[in-house]
């Protein structure tokens, strides 16, 4: 499309070009440009992304191993009390992959 364009423009009697020019071929030339379909004439912004699926609900067996675990680790680590979230998440999780045999 955008070939099609530059190479009207580059005649000489193009309706585009930097001098005045008249002549029967200018008018053709525009119907024909106009006749061209436009690249986006409606074209609307995207929706916005789905919003994501909310987490599976946990089960009363994981909802127990979880507080279990968080007790254990309550009891044996020191220090638990001054962890930040992310480091208690983080042994949590290291400790529950354990329990279901991930490496």
């Amino acid at each position: 499309m955008s070939e099609l364009i530059r190479r009207v423009n580059s005649q000489p009697n193009s309706p585009f070009s930097n001098g005045p020019s008249y002549s029967p071929l200018v008018k053709s030339s525009r119907t024909m440009l106009s006749r061209i379909a436009p690249l986006h004439p409606n074209r609307r912004t995207p929706p916005p992304p789905l919003p994501r699926p909310p987490p599976p609900k946990k089960s009363k067996k994981q909802i127990e191993m979880e507080e279990r675990i968080e007790e254990d680790l309550s009891e044996t680590v020191e220090g638990w009390s001054c962890m930040t979230d992310e480091e208690r998440r983080c042994l949590r999780r290291a400790r529950i992959d354990a329990e279901l045999g991930y490496e």
